[in-house]
């Protein structure tokens, strides 16, 4: 470590004459001292003319005579390369003791594993408190669940407040997936729907089904008439984001920069800002040209009045009197910046499987473009006041109730890497899709399961699949025309559903070739 031969030799000479005086003999020189002297001698091989300065010493007889410099340096040298050799033996049996000692360790561990999974997908098999057809489809996701299971029956009816950019086409997703494996209905428009409608009326439904079990579309919340049309004892959950994040987000993908051009994003941002008297914004007009979707679009998804707020004179009582009222129509607010736990919550809520929701990502963009000045952002913040107050109280709120929930952490660990192998069971690449966004490539087997396939279709091609099927005004001889719109071999097709199969759990799948009961 640095220290030169000159120091060395001092040192040396220093030990071994003491160790010579101590024991009269060279022979019970210790072992740190020989493995210390057969390190030295490897580091310096040459310089050994100190050595007949001090070990001239003959351990055959009682007075200490010289002994050569080559017989010493035999000696020592068969001492270490002996010592040496029965060393690393010894390891290497140590090594190999340590080696069969985790391998059985190892391999017990698996059997014992594998033995308690047998045992509770019998037991499930015999007493299962979830859906009737998981009997059916004993394996590892049914063992799975049972490590989670809740004394409830699953959610039938369910109302979902569709906002924009918040990822709630994936929980849309979710929720037309849960209707066709339970074989729910769906509260939809006639066909072909639009996503831009704002008012449920009930001319817009479709032709032949005035209620049903699940809704999960874009529309202004209206609760009397969502309650008149779902089935009694429903549910209402929704979803929201960061009211900054989910801003930059919408002006992106509703391509506001096209309106607004500038050399950069943030640039276009300023001149919106400038633009049709938005500082009026709130205080003497509700009226904001180019905000829809855009500003304060979670507030107005969840029914809040922008015109009677401008006219009411004690705003932050109006606002209170909203959040209060809201507190008590939604069941739960999932938050976008922790959708996995959200997911989970939403599971234990209304009582679902870990399979009923798994997702792919819906409309990530590829390119997420970013806002670093602070003033930019402040401006932003001002404008999206309403959504704030929203997002700031039910982000509260999930919190105190995620707080109740025992054991949730283990069980968002499961399900993080149950998707996980999923989507590496169902898609094997990406590519360029809708509006600049992510579009999944799936995997051969993935395009034969329906989960899959499921996951990876977009929410309004899903909806107008289920409304060409289900709407009596379609006839049958416009069915074929139909499909001829849905041929992308990664998203369903009018044929698949009608007749694909529902019941092959994808889980088991995914995990089949790593546990086998």
């Amino acid at each position: 470590s640095g220290i030169n031969a000159e120091y060395g030799k001092q040192w040396y000479q220093r030990r071994v004459r003491k160790a010579v005086v101590s024991t009269q003999s060279t022979g019970r020189l210790t072992l740190p001292f020989l493995v210390s002297f057969w390190l030295y001698t490897l580091l310096h091989p040459a310089d050994w003319s100190f050595v007949s300065s001090v070990l001239h010493f003959d351990t055959s007889s009682e007075v200490l005579t010289p002994l050569s410099e080559p017989i010493m340096r035999q000696k020592l040298s068969k001492i270490m390369y002996e010592r040496s050799l029965n060393q690393i033996l010894q390891v290497l049996r140590r090594i190999k003791c340590l080696t069969y000692g985790m391998f059985l360790i190892t391999f017990t561990t698996l059997v014992l594993y594998l033995v308690r999974d047998v045992m509770t997908v019998h037991l499930i098999s015999q007493q299962a408190s979830f859906p009737v057809n998981a009997r059916r489809r004993p394996g590892f996701a049914a063992a799975i669940q049972m490590e989670f299971r809740q004394e409830c029956s699953p959610e039938q009816n369910i109302i979902f407040t569709k906002t924009h950019k918040t990822g709630s086409s994936t929980i849309t997703n979710i929720l037309l997936r849960y209707g066709e494996v339970y074989n729910k209905t769906q509260l939809l428009y006639k066909y072909p729907s639009s996503t831009e409608y704002k008012k449920l009326v009930p001319e817009r439904l479709l032709t032949g089904r005035p209620t049903a079990n699940i809704f999960a579309q874009h529309a202004n919340f209206d609760h009397s008439f969502l309650k008149s049309h779902i089935y009694n004892t429903s549910k209402t959950f929704t979803i929201l984001r960061s009211p900054v994040s989910q801003f930059l987000s919408a002006f992106s993908f509703f391509e506001k920069t096209n309106l607004y051009p500038a050399d950069t994003f943030e640039e276009s941002i300023k001149l919106f800002f400038k633009s049709h008297g938005h500082d009026k914004y709130l205080t003497d007009s509700w009226f904001c040209k180019n905000c829809g979707m855009l500003v304060n679009a979670n507030s107005v998804d969840m029914g809040f009045d922008l015109e009677n707020y401008v006219k009411t004179i004690n705003k932050e009582k109006y606002m209170s009197d909203f959040l209060e009222k809201a507190g008590q129509t939604w069941d739960l607010v999932l938050i976008t910046e922790y959708f996995d736990l959200s997911l989970v919550m939403l599971k234990r809520r209304f009582c679902l499987r870990f399979e009923d929701i798994l997702y792919l990502r819906s409309l990530e963009r590829i390119k997420k473009e970013r806002v670093e000045e602070p003033y930019t952002l402040a401006k932003i913040a001002e404008m999206q006041r309403l959504d704030i107050a929203l997002y700031d109280y039910f982000n509260a709120t999930f919190w105190r109730e995620v707080e109740k929930e025992e054991g949730i952490f283990e069980e968002l660990a499961i399900f993080q890497k149950l998707n996980k192998q999923v989507q590496s069971f169902c898609v094997q690449g990406s590519k360029v899709g809708y509006q600049g966004t992510y579009a999944n490539v799936l995997s051969p087997k993935g395009r034969e399961n329906f989960q899959c396939i499921a996951m990876n279709t977009r929410c309004l091609n899903f909806i107008r699949l289920l409304e060409a099927r289900d709407d009596t005004a379609v006839k049958e001889e416009n069915l074929e025309e139909i499909a001829l719109g849905y041929t992308d071999p990664d998203s369903l097709n009018l044929n698949q559903i009608i007749h694909k199969d529902r019941t092959e759990n994808v889980i088991d799948l995914a995990y089949k070739n790593r546990f086998r009961f």
